[in-house]
């Protein structure tokens, strides 16, 4: 049976750590596809202390059971 799983997280370091022990979890003859994406969740046109750009990063992990 096939079966997906999203994750995400605006941290890069949480996105990695939580894809990275995802794919631990299976074996990589499970693994059929795995795409990524970053989307902008807030956008800033001024460079103000304390105000930054927001980015949201995805996986999407196709996989066998």
């Amino acid at each position: 049976m096939n079966k997906v799983r999203l994750i995400k997280s605006e941290s890069g370091e949480v996105f990695q750590q939580e894809v990275n022990e995802f794919l631990e979890e299976i074996s990589s003859g499970q693994v059929v596809s795995v795409q990524y994406a970053t989307t902008p969740t807030a956008i800033t046109t001024h460079t103000e202390f304390g105000v930054y750009s927001s980015i949201e990063y995805s996986a999407l992990i196709h996989y066998r059971e």
